[in-house]
């Protein structure tokens, strides 16, 4: 490969490829705390966080994905072209599996904001928060916990859209 400070990235939902191609870095929130991949990253399988994935491609310009989960993995010495000559080049594949994602672009940033007030309004509706563990022989009020999945949906949307200061 030309440049070794790229490698190939695909970005994969249930309905779409939303990102392939190649890029420089990749930096999104794993079960282990937030991560940037490069080339040469050891290689790893792991899960994604709700949040924004930030994927800086090839050309320098930056995409922005609203992901709500999954999966990733890095590998490496993977073939880059598809011609099976196993002589060709080779370099980094980082690879992310989510259930759900848009891209900044596609998100509706109205539709994110209205989304966050009613969720919001249904956790305070409620009583609370779910992020307190359940006390021993406790169970957790599901509608809460559906509540606060959906506040942090319609943050991780704002934030990708870059549509508000809100975090995940």
């Amino acid at each position: 490969m030309a440049d070794d400070t790229l490698f190939q990235i695909n970005l994969v939902t249930p309905e779409r490829i939303l990102l392939s191609g190649m890029a420089s870095e990749v930096i999104l929130r794993t079960g282990e705390g937030d991560a940037s991949f490069l080339a040469g990253h050891t290689p790893l399988v792991g899960t994604v966080k709700p949040g924004v994935v930030r994927v800086v491609r090839a050309e320098g310009e930056e995409a922005r994905v609203a992901v709500h989960g999954g999966f990733t993995q890095v590998e490496q010495n993977v073939p880059f072209d598809d011609s099976g000559d196993p002589d060709g080049p080779t370099g980094t594949r980082v690879t992310l599996l989510v259930g759900v994602a848009e891209l900044a672009e596609e998100i509706d940033a109205d539709r994110a904001r209205v989304a966050l007030e009613a969720a919001e309004a249904r956790v305070a509706e409620l009583g609370g928060t779910a992020s307190r563990a359940p006390a021993e022989g406790e169970v957790a009020d599901p509608e809460l916990v559906e509540a606060e999945a959906a506040v942090l949906r319609a943050q991780v949307r704002l934030e990708a859209a870059d549509a508000s200061s809100v975090t995940a």
